[in-house]
């Protein structure tokens, strides 16, 4: 295999990681108008997309594998082999995330909510969403830099974590919403939480991607560098 045709198999996969990102973003974008909405016909658009994601997720995999195989990549490319394989496995357990809480959405669009913690949810979704987006983005333009900034997005996902559980745990006097709403609630609190994860670690593999450095010592280097800074 010549090293131009090689690179352009590269450039052929990461598309199509690409496009399997796009098409979790489109899902998670449903997801949220669907909870603002509550709008089980909108959520019932990802209900069902889980097992075409773990299908091409097994493809990209494969193909990666296949590379590697056919010809010894050098360290860049390595490189980007197992950070498109990583970035396939965390758009595929967002995708499955995300199908979870369109389920949750359509089989309880009749029961009575908590309007605080349907409002928490709201927020906490929008919020992972767009920590989501910032990570692709982040990728797609190999940008190392921002990806340490992701933290802090994340920090108030983390916040509004424990202001739903609290909810959860300590219903208002008005009763908190149907049982089977709030047992399906608890599920979405973890999934959005999740999903936020993924969105960092996409960033986390991009510093990887670019140094060669893991997030956490790239993390430290920079927080030195700050501190050297004052």
């Amino acid at each position: 295999m010549s090293r131009a045709f090689f690179q352009k198999e590269l450039e052929g996969l990461t598309d199509e990681v690409l496009d399997l990102g796009g098409e979790v973003e489109e899902a998670l974008s449903l997801m949220v108008q669907a909870m603002e909405g509550n709008d089980p016909a909108v959520a019932g658009q990802v209900v069902g997309r889980d097992a075409g994601y773990k299908e091409r997720g097994i493809e990209l995999d494969r193909e990666c594998m296949i590379l590697q195989a056919r010809q010894a990549p050098v360290a860049r490319d390595l490189r980007l082999l197992y950070t498109l394989q990583a970035l396939t496995n965390h758009l595929v357990r967002a995708g499955t995330l995300t199908e979870h809480v369109c389920q949750a959405i359509s089989e309880t669009a009749g029961c009575e909510r908590d309007e605080e913690l349907a409002a928490t949810l709201l927020e906490m979704a929008r919020t992972a969403r767009n920590l989501f987006h910032r990570g692709m983005e982040i990728f797609k333009a190999h940008d190392a830099e921002s990806a340490r900034n992701l933290q802090a997005d994340d920090d108030k996902v983390d916040l509004l974590y424990s202001e739903a559980i609290n909810l959860i745990a300590n219903p208002s006097s008005d009763g908190g919403g149907a049982p089977e709403w709030r047992m399906r609630a608890a599920l979405m609190v973890h999934y959005l939480e999740r999903i936020a994860d993924h969105g960092v670690s996409i960033g986390g593999r991009t510093v990887f991607l670019v140094t060669g450095e893991r997030i956490e010592s790239a993390m430290q280097q920079y927080l030195n560098r700050e501190l050297g800074d004052e």
